[in-house]
């Protein structure tokens, strides 16, 4: 009988997540290696959204769209927002499309710089043996006297500068309130630009110096850590690029459109002038198509028809289904499997080679340009962890042109104003951090009368489809080098890949040089959490350590994956 191993809930994600990982006992030349040998990703929350707004004025629905989401609730307003003005044949205005991106910007920033540190940090940071962004446990004398959770602590106090930014031009963080079919509700004033530049002068130095740097440290720690796996294991792993493998497509709508080209964005097929372009990649780039999107049910708790387009996409609920194992619909593009995220939308727009310039926005001092080229053409954990810290830097560097072309429009229009239409049907297609999402609203009779999302964590987080085809996690769960240590604790994982005492500890008072693993023991014991990834199974305690980077490494969010309820 299989040993299987169960992690739920999955911690430091949004939402509830079960991942299931059928144990594969692999043979070597240095013994006998447990890997994960078949993945399922189960979506365990049911939640309600898209039946709340039938019957309701559209206008409603971009500021109830937000509640989807406490983590990425600007995405959703933004999405709802072009559906609703798609639906009523209105356009924002030049100020109105600046502003927006400006705070959309910052709230990028803000979440991409919360999920490198907080969400997915911790294990990269132990792994790769990196005490910047390991937890500060040793609290504030580990901090000065180790940098045991620098990065970590720093980043704490600059995702929060910027939030402050998006609650200027939002009015709130979260769930702002400054959006409006055809535009903003806020104008452009002196105040406003000088307190959104004066945080992020501060926000793009952490960026770039402190983000790109601790980044480049774990690129040059990923060698070392293939070289221990592939000595422990007997495989050939060259490092952090040959773990997490998945499909090698990619899927982006694009965002942040050009304020002076809105044509170009209009059409989702182009968006050629947008900060990140539409595009699905395949090996090769290609155009997107809203209409190849479709979803299966297959493995999902529900009853309703395979294979529709959002448009028409029904809900009919089924606990008791058979073989289902997931509240998550399973979408797919032109019937495939597509990654989407930072890593899409890198690869969308720059291709496998990435050169990201920095310049001090003030200063003019250049700290030279952040090139990275992707280490696996599928997609790894490394290039997804790269990816996201590029994007924070495309980002940031561009809101300092998108603020001051603001300053030309401080006296123009900041909204083009429609009355709603008895009917009418949009699509809004915008991309959350996480990736690629979708809404999708007909109106009759001048009220909402369909609507449908299609979220990033249901294409990433999707269960297998109708033809048998697992999602991007799972896929990257099963490349066959997801290690599961039988019965090691993190710090005997820590303690093989750096067995060298070169730890001193005698910085906080003790009077010992230890391993990297003893360090984090020290750490970690007196915070109960020892066993710490452990999960018990078969008799055995299996680390899931790496199984877990895996699944962070696509920034789950499960409360927007499953956000249906049952027709009454």
């Amino acid at each position: 009988m299989a040993t299987t191993v169960v992690v739920d809930p999955v911690t430091r994600i949004e939402g509830h997540l079960r991942i299931e990982m059928d144990v594969k006992d692999v043979e070597t030349s240095t013994g006998v290696w447990q890997v994960v040998g078949t993945a399922r990703s189960s979506g365990t929350l049911f939640r309600g959204f898209e039946i709340f707004l039938k019957g309701r004025d559209p206008r409603d629905a971009w500021f109830i769209t937000q509640r989807i989401c406490g983590v990425c609730p600007a995405a959703h307003a933004e999405t709802s927002i072009q559906a609703i003005e798609r639906a009523f044949g209105v356009q924002p205005t030049p100020a109105a499309i600046l502003m927006r991106n400006i705070l959309h910007g910052a709230f990028f920033i803000y979440d991409h710089i919360t999920h490198t540190y907080v969400l997915v940090g911790p294990e990269l940071g132990i792994i790769c043996k990196h005490p910047p962004m390991v937890p500060p446990a040793l609290g504030k004398a580990g901090v000065a006297k180790l940098s045991l959770g620098s990065s970590y602590v720093k980043a704490i106090e600059i995702q929060r500068k910027a939030t402050e930014i998006v609650a200027l031009w939002g009015g709130k963080f979260p769930h702002h309130a400054s959006e409006y079919p055809g535009g903003m509700t806020v104008r452009p004033t002196a105040d406003r630009i000088a307190n959104t530049l004066a945080r992020m002068v501060e926000i793009w130095e952490f960026v770039a110096k402190t983000m790109v740097g601790d980044l480049l440290t774990l690129v040059n720690a990923s060698e070392r850590v293939g070289e221990k796996l592939s000595e422990i294991l007997g495989i050939n792993i060259r490092g952090l690029e040959d773990i997490g493998v998945s499909t090698g497509n990619f899927l982006c709508y694009g965002i942040f459109p050009a304020h002076d080209d809105y044509d170009d964005w209009y059409d989702p097929s182009k968006r050629r002038k947008a900060l990140f372009h539409s595009g699905a990649w395949d090996g090769n780039f290609k155009r997107f198509d809203e209409s190849k999107i479709t979803e299966y049910v297959k493995y999902s708790w529900y009853t309703s028809p395979s294979g529709l387009h959002p448009s028409v996409g029904e809900t009919e609920p089924n606990k008791g289904k058979g073989g289902a194992y997931s509240w998550i619909k399973a979408p797919r593009y032109e019937n495939k499997v597509y990654e989407v995220g930072p890593l899409a939308r890198m690869v969308n727009t720059f291709g496998l080679k990435w050169r990201i310039p920095r310049v001090h926005p003030i200063t003019g001092e250049d700290y030279g340009d952040f090139v990275y080229e992707m280490r696996n053409p599928k997609g790894s954990l490394l290039d997804r962890i790269a990816a996201r810290v590029a994007c924070t830097l495309i980002i940031a560097n561009k809101m300092f042109e998108w603020i001051a072309e603001l300053k030309n429009y401080m006296n123009e229009p900041v909204v083009n104003y429609k009355d709603v239409p008895k009917e009418g049907e949009g699509f809004g297609l915008w991309e959350a951090p996480r990736g690629a999402l979708g809404h999708w609203l007909k109106i009759k009779n001048y009220v909402i009368e369909h609507y449908q999302c299609v979220v990033p964590s249901t294409w990433n987080l999707s269960p297998r489809d109708d033809m048998g085809q697992p999602g991007p996690v799972e896929t990257a769960l099963q490349c066959g080098t997801t290690w599961l240590p039988k019965d090691m604790s993190v710090a005997d994982v820590c303690n093989a890949l750096y067995p060298e005492e070169d730890i001193d500890l005698s910085p906080l008072g003790i009077n010992q040089t230890v391993k990297w693993g003893d360090a984090l023991a020290t750490a970690l014991t007196p915070l109960g959490l020892a066993e710490l990834n452990l999960e018990p199974a078969n008799g055995a305690k299996y680390n899931t350590s790496i199984a877990l980077a895996i699944v962070r490494s696509f920034d789950p969010c499960i409360a927007c994956a499953v956000h249906v309820v049952e027709k009454r």
